[in-house]
């Protein structure tokens, strides 16, 4: 069987059954097969009459599935594999009035000023914003990029 498991949602897949995590309990679990250093858990797994614990070794970093009956005697050891976390390539994009509207305000009102948000809005809805607030808009998309991941092309 296949033993794989989601850091970000801390769900174990074996096969394709999908198994949440009932405990985030971090414990002491053992010695890890590869290296003899310290097993960590990171969750806690109901699998049919079984306990599947996911552990992480403190020095080598190897994933395991330490599985335990219902009275906690151990049955087996797994190794286990990480699904992959997506990264995305760049920041989401905003070129449009639409897309600038869904951008809560406050958001726009720690960087930009008033004029300069109605510059970005007025510029969004190719009317004549007024240049200078425009100008001085334009200046900050890096920053604004920077604290919220957004990318401003207006």
């Amino acid at each position: 069987m296949e033993y794989r498991y989601d850091l970000n949602e801390k769900t174990l897949y074996i096969e394709e059954n999908r198994i949440p995590a009932y405990s985030l309990e971090k414990n002491e679990i053992g010695n890890c097969t590869s290296c003899d250093s310290m097993l960590m858990s990171l969750s806690y797994h109901s699998v049919g009459d079984n306990i599947a614990v996911i552990t992480k070794c403190i020095s080598c970093g190897a994933f395991y599935a330490n599985i335990y009956d219902s009275d906690w005697n151990w049955v087996d050891e797994v190794q286990v594999t990480l699904i992959p976390i997506p990264i995305p390539i760049s920041n989401p994009v905003i070129n449009s009035w639409k897309e600038l509207e869904e951008v809560p305000l406050k958001k726009l009102e720690a960087v930009f000023s008033k004029g300069e948000i109605e510059a970005l809005f007025a510029r969004a809805k190719d009317k004549n914003p007024v240049r200078q607030y425009l100008y001085r808009a334009r200046k900050k998309y890096d920053l604004f990029e920077e604290i919220f991941d957004l990318k401003l092309e207006l």
